[in-house]
């Protein structure tokens, strides 16, 4: 490889790789495990090319330190993100688990029967009838 193809290679992985730290960066978004997971492979392959590409240069053009920082950070940042989306997923489910958990409980619950009168249908029995019904 050619130093002007290995130059252009190398300035597409670290393009590539700023990219990846924008949309880390960017507040207004909620991450998602596939989106996470994809980013990470990429980012596999970009340090990958950037490698070979850096190889292919002199050594004293080598930007492989700085690139390694910024791979490292950004590799860190996205698999945090990936654990904390795995933790909120545990504990949603935990917590619908704790909710059909009691909603078995009260359905097999059973309250006790209540018997109530009838009412006799002779009007001198409606008062003392309606006064268990009414509290005064």
């Amino acid at each position: 490889m050619d130093a002007e193809t290995a130059t252009v290679l190398r300035g597409r992985a670290k393009a590539a790789l700023t990219r990846t730290i924008n949309f880390i960066d960017k507040n207004d978004q909620t991450f998602d495990k596939n989106d996470i997971r994809n980013k990470l492979e990429k980012l596999e392959l970009t340090y990958t090319e950037f490698d070979k590409a850096d190889a292919a240069l002199p050594i004293e053009s080598s930007e492989m330190e700085e690139f390694e920082t910024k791979y490292y950070e950004t590799k860190a940042k996205l698999q945090n993100i990936l654990e904390n989306l795995s933790v909120r997923t545990y504990v949603y489910n935990d917590n619908s688990d704790v909710f059909e958990n009691v909603s078995i409980m009260k359905s097999n619950f059973k309250l006790p029967k209540i018997n109530i009168e009838r009412f006799s249908d002779d009007y001198k029995n409606w008062p003392s009838f309606k006064d268990l019904y009414v509290s005064h």
